[in-house]
């Protein structure tokens, strides 16, 4: 109970003996969400619901009859000046107000007790941007998250480790957690982490990550050849693995079928070192500027004349010493000249399709 003075001749007309407040919703479309900064670290709580409390003010139109009488009384007198008096402010609990502060209070106990879920910012609208939004979706049994190391990690673990690996999650490892994966999958995250890169390099790295120095090179290129294309001497990770199936792109929801056929066309220009124009590209396969420059930073960079090229250029001649290097270069080759073969038929369709 509150006690507190106040002037009677500060209110208008009768005597308010209360003050009483409403609640009313702020209608948005958005999610509203309390942010907390400490160092490099971000918090943020969405807020489930946001009011605004105004006072009500109905006791203004509330005037008391006995007020008329007295102000009649009083024209012919002065004004006395009265008394200030205490009045009781009592704030009458809402029903099931206690059992609402307790449910509260799990609540707030129970997200203390939920794990941290770490995430790479990645801008809206970008291929692996939706990834990042379903960690926040998925059931707590789906998503990743860090082991202690000192606990052993059961052949089964790995194998549900090694399930889901895609250019966002290999960001998020570092050397020492690659050498919990498979050597399929070691191969995989660091062709996502490079996007174009020589064979040297990439068994130098993986040994770095655990792979045996005495790991045969054929077992390495049996793997690599699955997951990689050769581009001038150079892997690149396959376009199969950058879009997988049933998944659009970031932008403008393209099917997964012509970002894999756009990326192999740009790959077989810059290959061939034909002069690659984004604009005449993007008019051919009908893909806005955006997927067009998401593809081509892929694979590709700008050169001092402003021209797109090859990530990597160079060639350390490490493949060529490799006992079966002509069988490779065939399989490349016969690759190559089949995809190219598919690309034109599709160009050739969509072209039939558009003059009708």
């Amino acid at each position: 109970m509150d006690k507190t003075s106040k002037d009677k001749s500060s209110y208008p007309s009768g005597m308010v003996d209360h003050l009483s407040f409403e609640s009313h919703n702020i209608s948005s479309n958005t999610t509203d969400m309390i942010m907390y900064t400490s160092g490099k670290s971000i918090h943020l709580c969405p807020l489930k619901k946001t009011i605004i409390m105004l006072p009500k003010l109905s006791h203004i139109d509330k005037i008391d009859p006995k007020d008329e009488n007295k102000k009649s009384s009083q024209n012919d007198s002065e004004e006395e000046e009265e008394e200030s008096e205490q009045i009781m402010a009592k704030f009458k609990d809402r029903p099931g107000k206690k059992s609402e502060k307790k449910k509260m209070q799990e609540m707030v106990k129970q997200r203390a007790m939920e794990p941290w879920i770490d995430l790479n910012f990645v801008p809206n609208g970008h291929y692996f941007s939706r990834e990042e939004l379903d960690k926040f979706i998925l059931p707590y049994s789906n998503r990743t998250y860090q082991k202690d190391p000192n606990i052993t990690i059961t052949k089964v673990e790995k194998e549900e480790i090694n399930e889901n690996i895609n250019a966002i999650r290999s960001r998020q490892l570092s050397k020492n957690d690659i050498k919990s994966y498979s050597l399929e999958k070691k191969i995989k995250i660091l062709l996502f982490n490079a996007k174009m890169i020589s064979t040297k390099m990439l068994i130098n790295l993986l040994h770095k990550c655990g792979v045996p120095s005495d790991e045969s090179v054929a077992t390495i290129l049996t793997h690599l050849k699955e997951m990689a294309v050769l581009v001038h001497g150079n892997w690149t990770i396959k376009s199969e693995e950058l879009y997988p199936d049933n998944t659009i792109s970031s932008h403008f929801g393209l099917s997964f079928e012509v970002m894999r056929l756009l990326r192999d066309y740009i790959i077989h220009l810059l290959d061939s070192d034909q002069i690659v124009n984004r604009k005449n590209i993007g008019k051919i396969f009908n893909a806005p500027p955006e997927e067009v420059m998401d593809v081509l930073n892929s694979v590709a960079v700008l050169d001092k004349t402003k021209m797109w090229k090859l990530l990597v250029t160079d060639n350390d001649g490490f493949l060529e010493n490799v006992d079966n290097y002509n069988e490779i270069c065939k399989e490349q080759s016969y690759w190559w000249t089949r995809r190219v073969k598919q690309i034109n038929t599709w160009l050739e369709q969509k072209s039939k399709k558009n003059s009708m």
